[in-house]
């Protein structure tokens, strides 16, 4: 059985401060590593992203899709330039 979950890295204002969150969107769950690369790659394509980076591997290892927006803000408190992005995590899971 195979596990695709997908998170979303944007800003979020959290008691007046704008902070970045990375929050859980979706977990779904396949039969077949095709079928899982398959619904990624659908999934990006429907999504208006700039850059999308692929990291692939075979076997047990987990596979990634980041999918960049091209948005992006500063840190309040870092200062640092944050982009948004959603990220897919392909991996083999064992159900009980």
């Amino acid at each position: 059985m195979y596990q695709v979950t997908i998170r979303h890295h944007d800003k979020d204002w959290v008691h007046g401060d704008l902070e970045d969150k990375f929050e859980l969107i979706a977990k779904e769950y396949f039969k077949t590593r095709t079928s899982a690369k398959e619904f990624m790659e659908r999934d990006v394509s429907r999504r208006r992203c700039s850059v999308v980076h692929r990291d692939y591997h075979k076997g047990d290892k987990p596979s990634y899709i980041w999918a960049y927006t091209g948005m992006t803000w500063q840190h309040e408190n870092s200062g640092a330039d944050m982009e948004e992005y959603y990220c897919y995590k392909l991996e083999k899971v064992k159900l009980k």
